[in-house]
């Protein structure tokens, strides 16, 4: 959840309490559950309290065994879920994706695709991918992520993705972690203006001369979107 919280620029000042801590606390909701989420001054407190799209926040829960409510509007209490399977799948990784949970994951991923690739478009058969892994030592499922860690791709795009993707996380480590956070930034906002396929045109006509530069930025006009102010 902190990790998708981050991802999504909603973490805010959100704070996690165990059950625990959240009893010592005295509070007069959610006394059954697990995990509480102070959201408070967190975008989610919009998204929950006032309306928004949480269909990937309920998958990620669900996909945990868990279900939330609401007690306080800044509060977000997590509930286990009666008679979920909370032990370890067991078996090789090709086995887990047999798991009924990963079926329903791919189904929705493939699903939220409008069953296209979303790397080339063609309609074939589909894989959801992992676009990224998070450290072994937590030990996540496959069906343990959020859907906006996966994209739908058909076999061709599936294998030519993986060897792509290991190229980018080699190029990363020539990177600070400020000069990735400001290339992740600066791409998020420079697609919400324009785009996906101009901003790449405009970034590989850059050059070391003036005309490389008015190439560059002809590509973004023509790719202008109709995109309001945030």
């Amino acid at each position: 959840m902190n990790e998708w919280l981050i991802t999504e620029d909603l973490l805010g000042d959100a704070t996690f309490y165990t059950d625990v801590e959240w009893r010592a606390r005295g509070e007069q909701f959610h006394e059954e559950s697990r995990l509480v989420l102070v959201i408070d001054g967190s975008a989610l407190h919009t998204m929950l309290n006032y309306g928004g799209d949480t269909s990937e926040f309920d998958d990620l829960i669900e996909s945990f065994g868990f279900w939330y409510e609401l007690g306080y509007s800044w509060s977000v209490g997590f509930n286990v879920e009666e008679g979920y399977d909370y032990s370890p799948a067991q078996g090789s990784y090709l086995r887990k994706l047999q798991d009924p949970r990963w079926q329903r994951k791919a189904r929705l991923v493939k699903d939220r695709a409008g069953h296209s690739c979303q790397d080339c478009g063609k309609g074939e058969a589909l894989d959801a991918h992992h676009c990224y892994y998070t450290s072994m030592r937590y030990g996540f499922e496959p069906w343990e992520y959020p859907l906006g860690a996966f994209r739908a791709l058909c076999r061709t795009c599936h294998e030519a993705r993986e060897r792509v993707e290991i190229r980018m996380r080699a190029f990363m480590a020539s990177l600070t972690q400020n000069e990735m956070e400001s290339v992740r930034a600066g791409l998020g906002h420079a697609h919400y203006w324009y785009k996906p396929e101009s901003v790449s045109s405009f970034l590989a006509a850059l050059g070391p001369e003036e005309r490389h530069i008015q190439s560059g930025l002809e590509h973004l006009r023509l790719g202008r979107t109709d995109a309001e102010p945030l």
